[in-house]
């Protein structure tokens, strides 16, 4: 048991190296344009939504919401890339041959695409810093929260990306579930507002019905870990509930794409 273990964690490394190989490649050119998207919100909720009346908190929330959101954009890119393969290289069959469970297979990719947000974090984040300086406050800012927030943030991403990607027939699909799942789930998953403002100024039952979206944990969490924790859902809370989603998301999805894949 123990030898076979150590084997599949082998083929694991292995299959997470050649992933890596592709994403070093490409590196240049995706830090590029997160920088141009993140880069241009932040100058604009920074230097001209102020102009218009926008308090200075409400632009930095808006600035870590976008910061915090990059592996749940690359959802709809990976997406894509996931039923494209199926529709053209079947390169997804060649790793389903190896002698790992095939489950494996979909945990590598939530694990390369965790990592994907965590490298684009260390790399963006500073230099967001010091493109918006004394106007992106840190005085309340926990580097280890927000740093395993968006660890946690990665591995539900990673999860649902599984899951929608089960439900996409073929690549023209791919276009309607970013319309009509994704786009909808950011607009009202607390990117643009903290989720106590429902409860408090809007309604309760909706602000209960609200937590029905994932992405309200995430943002919750990363507007703790950046803002301090006042006026947001317990940090904890958001960990631990965001690791759940994950693991539901992560085994429906897998239990899904087996079936489609013949492989039960």
């Amino acid at each position: 048991m123990v030898q076979r273990i150590k084997n599949y964690g082998y083929l694991l490394w292995q299959l997470f190296k050649t992933d890596m190989v592709v994403f070093r490649q490409n590196i240049v050119s995706d830090v590029i344009n997160i920088l141009v998207w993140v880069g241009s919100l932040g100058l604009i909720f920074t230097y001209i939504f102020p102009l218009l009346g926008m308090e200075t908190k409400y632009s930095v929330l808006l600035i870590f919401s976008n910061i915090a959101g990059i592996s749940y954009w690359k959802i709809w890119e990976g997406s894509f890339n996931l039923i494209a393969d199926l529709e053209g290289d079947k390169t997804i069959e060649y790793y389903l041959t190896l002698p790992i469970p095939s489950w494996l297979v979909f945990v590598k990719m939530v694990l390369v695409h965790t990592f994907k947000a965590l490298v684009f974090f260390a790399i963006t984040f500073p230099i967001f810093k010091l493109l918006l300086w004394n106007h992106l406050s840190l005085a309340n800012f926990s580097l280890p929260k927000f740093a395993l927030m968006i660890l946690v943030i990665g591995l539900f991403t990673g999860s649902f990306q599984i899951f929608l990607a089960s439900f996409i027939k073929n690549v023209n699909d791919v276009e309607k579930v970013g319309i009509r799942v994704i786009l909808p789930l950011w607009f009202f998953g607390g990117t643009n507002f903290p989720w106590k403002v429902l409860y408090n100024s809007l309604s309760p039952k909706l602000a209960y019905f609200a937590l029905a979206n994932p992405l309200i944990f995430a943002m919750e969490g990363a507007h703790g870990a950046a803002l301090g924790q006042t006026g947001f859902l317990p940090f904890g809370l958001c960990v631990v509930a965001l690791l759940a989603i994950s693991t539901i998301f992560g085994a429906i999805g897998i239990l899904r794409f087996k079936r489609r894949l013949d492989l039960v």
